[in-house]
């Protein structure tokens, strides 16, 4: 009923714009050319830009009898972020903004007039598509009170440890999963005690790694204290000052006892020592790392099955829920568009259930809809099924445009306290220092 419906509310919308265009399907063919430029960022991402292909072959096999033909000319980049944010914005200068395009920036993009607001397109197919897009994913797409973008992906950050080294330390498969469930309900000094347990025993050569930069895991982190960041409510920063001194002081604790190193190394290095075994635990990935893990670093299927586990940031203190966070890249329709209905809808076939669990199953993420973990190209993936349920431990990172130099400025000091430079009293000092280039941000004593 639902696919009827959705049908039915496209022709509905094919109809209004060929009339809007004085279009006689009589007439020659009318073909309607879009770009779009995907990230990844990286290969595994590549699903993103193919499943737009995918979505152009489908609305072409419904329009070809009404002499209507999409084309989009799909470009796959794999730069990271920043540069691939100062294409976009270079190409929207000159008037050659793609029509279809990935990025992050939401509130930055919107604001600066940049993307067309998706709002009346999502209400439109709400009941027949949207409706079953994991309801915590629509909190990064809105600013404004207005939808501006498509969830198309979704990797729950977390923590992952090996159940080998534990073993090593006597622990039976049950004593594991009591400590430390799936479903996070344990303390991240529990998990401290276990990597004190495996550095000091000789087992790893690093007990705890995170990130060796700012991202969406630290602010898990952050969350896991209880150091709120956003004010969702009314919409502004906050600096939780008591709880960010507890989180300093907690690493700087963990790097007296040798469970976290005075310096985070690179990541070539947080990957590989974790997936080799020669790290106990990391802060530092998300569900879909294994599928880097696996093509990079040598990761067996046996070993992501018997020998990793995987939960959502444990809390740190009490009164906390196990939290996962991600950093939701969207899919948008740039302003300079000529066609954004056209475009919405191209978008709307790209995150279809089908195409939500090829993604899923080629990057090994979660579907960010629920309805594709019962399509068979993911049905069978027992470790898709197996962490499907950390889609709902998510929050999103905050649409603020000064959370991401907040969160800078937080890791700088960060790194600071672990090397010993400056005292967690003096990072908190800091972090009330931006606090006051801040517009409206809130203090927690």
């Amino acid at each position: 009923m639902k696919f009827l419906k959705t049908m039915i509310n496209l022709m509905l919308i094919i109809i209004f714009l060929i009339s809007a265009v004085n279009f006689a399907m009589a007439q020659e063919e009318k073909v309607y050319e879009l770009t779009a430029n995907i990230i990844g960022p990286g290969p595994l991402g590549v699903k993103k830009a193919e499943n737009i292909k995918l979505a152009v072959d489908e609305l072409n096999q419904i329009l070809k009898p009404m002499g209507v033909k999409i084309k989009v000319d799909v470009s796959f980049s794999t730069l990271k972020w920043g540069p691939f944010k100062d294409k976009f914005y270079m190409d929207f200068k000159s008037g050659k903004s793609p029509d279809i395009f990935t990025l992050r920036n939401i509130v930055e993009l919107a604001k600066g007039g940049f993307i067309a607001s998706l709002d009346d397109h999502v209400k439109t197919f709400w009941d027949s598509n949207y409706y079953d897009f994991y309801s915590n994913l629509w909190e990064s797409a809105k600013w404004n009170n207005k939808i501006w973008g498509i969830p198309h992906d979704i990797a729950p950050t977390g923590v992952w440890y090996r159940k080998d080294v534990l073993r090593k330390l006597g622990y039976t498969d049950g004593e594991i999963l009591n400590m430390l469930p799936p479903d996070g309900i344990t303390t991240l000094n529990k998990l401290a005690e276990l990597a004190k347990k495996a550095v000091h025993a000789g087992l790893v050569e690093y007990g705890i790694l995170h990130r060796p930069s700012k991202g969406s895991g630290f602010y898990g982190v952050l969350l896991a204290f209880g150091a709120e960041a956003y004010n969702i409510k009314t919409g502004n920063l906050v600096l939780n000052e008591s709880a960010m001194l507890k989180m300093y002081k907690w690493h700087a604790k963990m790097v007296k006892e040798g469970v976290i190193p005075p310096e985070s190394p690179p990541w070539k290095t947080i990957h590989s020592t974790f997936a080799e075994g020669k790290t106990f635990c990391t802060l530092a990935s998300h569900v879909g790392t294994p599928a880097e893990w696996k093509e990079k670093y040598g990761l067996t299927d046996h070993a992501l099955e018997n020998d990793l586990g995987f939960l959502p940031f444990p809390p740190a203190v009490e009164g906390i829920k196990p939290v996962s966070t991600h950093d939701f890249p969207l899919y948008f329709v740039s302003s300079q568009c000529k066609y954004p209905e056209i475009a919405a809808l191209v978008i709307m076939f790209a995150t279809s259930p089908e195409a939500c669990a090829i993604h899923s199953a080629y990057s090994m993420r979660p579907p960010y809809r629920a309805s594709s973990l019962h399509y068979p190209t993911v049905e069978n993936i027992e470790y898709i099924q197996r962490i499907a349920l950390s889609v709902k431990s998510v929050r999103p990172v905050p649409t603020h445009p000064d959370f991401w130099p907040y969160m800078a400025r937080a890791f700088d000091a960060l790194k600071g306290v672990e090397a010993g430079i400056i005292t967690p009293a003096e990072a908190v000092s800091d972090l009330q220092s931006f606090a006051t280039t801040v517009e409206d941000m809130e203090i927690i004593k």
